[in-house]
């Protein structure tokens, strides 16, 4: 039957719900199938980014250690460097397999929001302590935490419990 001949009959279109939606509710969002060629292709560049992203991260704790002694002599440009590495550390490290050595970053961004003078010594060893976990393949949780509680004593130690916004 030719389409230019057939009678117009108004065209209906009936939305059932699937199994998942009936036994979930309407609030249901079904997932979205990606073709597997796709997948694979965005898993590739997320492992490539990964690996990047690792490389420049070392070399980023690397350069944290020359901040380290002039933030303690109280230079407020080497600060800002340090806390802007520091922030920036904290804000991807996980995102990108490395847990530890944000947690790290986030303790030394809030002793150098909290504390000013800083001490070159608490410093110091929060930019070890994440060296440490990038060389141990991102770092041993139960030790980080032991790690970060004696940093939280040195800095009470070292500030006798006292806090001045910086």
């Amino acid at each position: 039957m030719n389409d230019a001949q057939s009678p117009e009959v108004p065209a209906r279109f009936l939305r059932l719900p699937s199994i998942a939606e009936r036994k979930l509710g309407a609030d249901f969002t079904a997932p979205v199938r990606l073709d597997p060629r796709v997948l694979d292709q965005m898993q590739e560049t997320i492992r490539e980014l990964t690996a990047k992203y690792s490389e420049n991260l070392k070399a980023q704790v690397g350069s944290l250690f020359s901040f380290v002694e002039p933030t303690g002599a109280g230079e407020p440009d080497a600060r800002n460097q340090l806390y802007s590495m520091a922030h920036e550390i904290r804000g991807l490290a996980g995102t990108f397999g490395y847990p530890t050595v944000g947690r790290f970053a986030h303790s030394l961004c809030a002793y150098l929001e909290n504390y000013k003078p800083v001490v070159s010594t608490v410093l110091r060893f929060h930019v070890e302590a994440m060296y440490d976990a990038l060389q141990q393949g991102g770092g041993d949780e139960i030790l980080a935490s032991e790690t970060l509680a004696s940093l939280d004593r040195l800095i009470a130690l070292t500030h006798d419990g006292e806090r001045s916004a910086g």
